[in-house]
């Protein structure tokens, strides 16, 4: 069966984490499996469909791109861009594909999803996306108000398609669940296929045991969701225990929402604390570090899988972690020290648990020697063969009234996340409602409010805003 995969964002994304990670890992061992499957890319300086240039596809290959201090945007380069707006396109011969199928593994935006309905009638075989997760409703505090904004109308359009592949239990049933909070009828079937994890290279060797200044290491992106914040304030009381270990954060800077971990990070290394934040590193950095640590701790509020977490144990290294999103299946099969919620508190409990009981250390060490999980290789052979079971549905687009509805939605998840960082409910949703009256007005009015609604939510997170009279 030939695949046709969408791949626009990721070819045009200087960073490889997280989606692009997983849309690029996808691409590269379906590719390896099965000849037939096809990269291709929404130009959108031509308006069309065409197969990705050689930077592009070396975006897509490539399994080591430089290392990025913080993210940026999309990057199309002079030549692309002058080359669509010229009209320099082959999507003729790309649409010339009767048959194949469409797999879209990545958050895509609205210009690619009006862009679908032409591929998808040359294309004739069924169409399925990846779902990552709803982190932007669930935690709409450490969103872009952009995507806060967009999410909606993105779970709107993943009903259009012919199958969903949620990477977890936990996506599934949230996306099941957001659904219908949007009363949306006539919904794709979704299935939980859990992604792949890359095996070391070289057999994991044991920790090297340093009682003077044990090696602790966080891998992940600095940002107000992974909560890296909490963890370096739970460092903070047990050095000020006396305790002696070296604290790694291991991850690009997202400004926004990271800022505050990175400069609490930067005062307590002027006050002689063993904290580093090397930013981005390379793959044989990542490895020696995994290498050299004692634990890792992945501190995060929510995740729709959780790689590291399944990184770490791959490498016999246990794993501090909460259970927000999907990180409680990959922490129960063993090898993870499981804290009720990411807390400073219960951070610190965690951290001196594994620092100071050598037998609850080693157990969790054995327990990650015994865990298995699936390669990439066996992801993209269950995506394959899911992807084949598929049927084409009729063609769906959903009534203008969800656009309001869409709109609610969000207010609802900001409502119900949000608190107590906002007055009464009830003023907000009468605020709202006013807001709605007219369907004319109302998408506008809506969004501008919910935007307001999201600046005073990170002014209380960030404490910008005095009290309120009533909270």
């Amino acid at each position: 069966m030939a695949i046709v995969v969408d791949l626009t964002h990721t070819s045009h994304c200087p960073v490889l984490t997280g989606v692009q990670r997983v849309s690029q890992e996808v691409f590269r061992h379906l590719a390896a499996t099965n000849g037939s499957t096809q990269a291709i890319i929404y130009d959108r300086y031509a308006k069309g469909w065409r197969g990705p240039d050689a930077v592009e596809m070396g975006r897509l290959t490539s399994t080591n791109l430089p290392p990025v201090r913080r993210p940026t945007r999309q990057n199309w380069t002079f030549w692309q861009q002058w080359r669509g707006r010229l009209g320099f396109t082959n999507e003729a011969d790309w649409l010339q594909l009767h048959g194949s199928s469409l797999l879209v593994p990545e958050i895509f935006g609205d210009r690619n999803f009006r862009a679908y309905a032409k591929l998808r009638a040359h294309l004739r075989g069924p169409a399925g996306a990846i779902f990552h997760d709803a982190v932007a409703l669930r935690l709409p505090q450490f969103s872009q108000p952009s995507t806060v904004a967009r999410f909606p109308a993105y779970l709107r359009e993943l009903a259009t398609f012919d199958g969903v592949a949620a990477n977890s239990k936990a996506s599934r049933n949230e996306l099941q669940e957001q659904w219908e909070r949007l009363r949306l009828r006539g919904t794709p079937p979704v299935v939980a296929i859990p992604l792949g994890v890359e095996p070391p290279a070289m057999p994991p060797i044991p920790p090297v045991i340093n009682n003077e200044a044990p090696l602790i290491l966080s891998v992940g992106t600095l940002e107000g969701r992974k909560n890296q914040i909490s963890l370096i304030e739970a460092a903070e009381l047990l050095w000020k225990e006396g305790r002696r270990f070296r604290l790694v954060l291991a991850g690009m800077i997202e400004p926004r929402t990271g800022g505050i971990a990175w400069h609490r990070a930067k005062q307590l290394q002027a006050a002689g604390r063993s904290i580093e934040i090397p930013g981005s590193v390379s793959e044989v950095r990542l490895q020696q570090l995994y290498a050299e640590c004692r634990f890792t701790v992945y501190p995060s509020r929510y995740e729709g899988f959780g790689l590291p977490v399944a990184e770490s144990l791959l490498r016999h290294r246990p794993c501090l972690c909460g259970p927000g999103g999907a990180l409680a299946e990959v922490a129960c099969g063993g090898g993870c020290y499981l804290v009720p919620s990411p807390t400073v508190e219960h951070l610190a409990h965690g951290l001196r648990a594994l620092l100071d009981d050598q037998g609850l250390y080693q157990q969790l060490v054995d327990e990650a020697a015994q865990r298995r999980f699936p390669t990439w290789s066996d992801y993209a052979r269950e995506i394959s063969a899911w992807l084949g079971d598929l049927s084409p549905r009729p063609a769906h687009t959903p009534p203008a009234p969800e656009k309001i509805l869409a709109h609610v939605h969000v207010a609802e998840n900001i409502l119900v996340n949000s608190q107590p960082f906002f007055r009464q409910q009830e003023e907000i949703n009468h605020e709202l409602i006013k807001a709605l009256q007219t369907e004319a007005g109302g998408l506008a009015e809506t969004t501008s409010k919910l935007h307001e609604l999201q600046i005073e939510l990170n002014g209380w997170r960030y404490g910008q805003h005095p009290p309120r009279p009533n909270d």
